[in-house]
């Protein structure tokens, strides 16, 4: 995507240089016909890069609800006539509906011992050429488990409908296929299930519409498209609206907002790069590195060990996690998932939301996972986004042999031999306490904000 939007900047600003200088026009009116034709074009690809990009934090931040079981925001995210079905639950048909499901999963709210971390991976997106409907195809990996209970790991493959309304997409069909759930303790190897769930599953409207089945039996889900290079178009569905010429006076306007349009989109682009850069950075323990990553007054603040502000204090914070470099027996992964992006009105300033799943630990010793979500802040200097405020909050962290539900660890919290500049601006537990690290954005749908303990 990132490629396609610089082929469209660099088109817009060639066609900004014939706007403003006249050059190589030999005839005026033509020119400006044909100008205002490719502009139309062009505001029609920077428009579904947008509606893309608007797709996936639609889809992430489902994710990021499940999360908390916050099932009317999940709902929210509906259109009125959407549908739900996952796995065998059959199909629940409205946003009522789709709640009263999700209602059957367990009570709306984060529990204390409860863990249903849902991480949204590796979207492939068609919108239709009537730009108002799209599909979607998706990962999960679920971390899911009761502390003192039982812990499941799950993977599921989502294959969406989006819709358009007012200018605002929404969860039109949401199809997750179950491809395994299995026993945290015993792994893939010796346990698979079809399914968890409610132990009375709720009536659904609909029968399912595709009878599958889970690991260790075999099931192909279905792509909504056909091999990229090999087979044939994607089926797109709808003619291409018949798009509104520009009028000449307006053309200055419009090249300079699809400017400023592709330019956000851009940022974005960038902002995601940084994240999962700072992630390859981690793993292999950068720190002199990484820190440059930071603005000079930059902040640095993980796991309740307080703020450390300033670029060399940032740089201080990372001796906690062990000697610079790579060490033999030494892992330190720091997987960068689910980033939701929004860029300031300004173009200087930015907030994202993002997803780490760390697997960490010393060979012959001991093995830990660790999950967590970063808010973080951004700041563009001399045209270079940088991390303004990097704030991760910790969701569970735990020993590999035990597993989430049986010995999950407190925070670190804060050190009396690298104490920080500031104390956590934020005071919390992690799993199996619970805690909705705040959402820098609103509903995408409801655009009301989610208010979090």
């Amino acid at each position: 995507m990132y490629k396609k939007q610089q082929n469209i900047l660099s088109t817009i600003s060639f066609y900004c240089f014939m706007f403003y200088t006249g050059a190589g026009i030999a005839a005026e009116d033509a020119s400006l016909t044909a100008l205002s034709d490719r502009v139309v074009a062009l505001s029609r690809e920077v428009q579904l890069l947008e509606d893309q990009n608007a797709i996936e934090i639609l889809q992430r931040t489902y994710g990021f609800y499940m999360d908390k079981a916050l099932w009317t925001q999940v709902a929210d995210l509906f259109t009125d006539d959407g549908t739900l079905e996952i796995g065998p639950s059959g199909v629940f048909v409205g946003k009522v509906r789709v709640k009263d499901y999700l209602l059957s999963l367990g009570q709306e709210g984060p529990q204390e011992g409860r863990l249903i971390d849902q991480m949204q991976l590796q979207p492939v997106i068609h919108i239709a050429n009537d730009g108002n409907n799209a599909k979607g195809r998706w990962r999960s990996l679920v971390m899911a488990g009761q502390h003192q209970g039982q812990a499941w790991w799950g993977s599921v493959i989502y294959e969406n409908e989006y819709r358009k309304e007012g200018g605002v997409w929404k969860i039109a069909r949401l199809h997750g296929y179950n491809i395994f759930y299995t026993d945290y303790a015993k792994g893939w190897a010796e346990s698979a299930v079809a399914s968890i769930g409610p132990d009375q599953p709720l009536a659904p409207d609909l029968p399912s519409t595709t009878e599958h089945t889970s690991y260790p039996e075999q099931f192909f889900v279905p792509f909504h498209y056909q091999n990229p290079v090999t087979g044939t178009a994607v089926d797109v569905a709808a003619a291409i609206p018949d798009l509104t010429p520009i009028e000449s006076d307006i053309l200055e306007q419009t090249l300079s907002d699809l400017n400023t349009r592709l330019e956000r989109l851009n940022d974005v682009q960038s902002i995601e790069r940084l994240q999962h850069v700072y992630g390859y950075y981690l793993d292999k323990q950068q720190w002199d590195t990484l820190a440059n990553l930071v603005a000079d007054d930059g902040t640095i603040e993980i796991a309740q060990r307080g703020i450390y502000a300033g670029k060399k204090r940032v740089r201080d914070n990372l001796n906690l996690y062990g000697e610079p470099g790579v060490h033999h027996g030494v892992l330190h992964n720091h997987i960068q998932l689910q980033p939701v992006i929004h860029v300031d009105a300004d173009g200087r300033t930015a907030h994202a939301r993002a997803r780490a799943l760390s697997m960490l630990g010393t060979y012959g010793r001991a093995g830990v996972w660790g999950a967590s979500v970063y808010e973080n802040e951004y700041v563009k200097e001399n045209g270079i986004w940088k991390f303004k405020h990097d704030h991760l909050y910790t969701t569970m962290f735990t020993t590999y042999n035990e597993g989430w539900a049986a010995a999950p660890r407190a925070a670190p919290g804060v050190s009396k031999d690298n104490p920080p500049d500031l104390p956590p601006s934020v005071v919390y537990e992690a799993f199996p306490k619970t805690h909705i690290p705040p959402f820098h954005y609103p509903h995408p749908v409801t655009k009301v904000e989610v208010r979090t303990p």
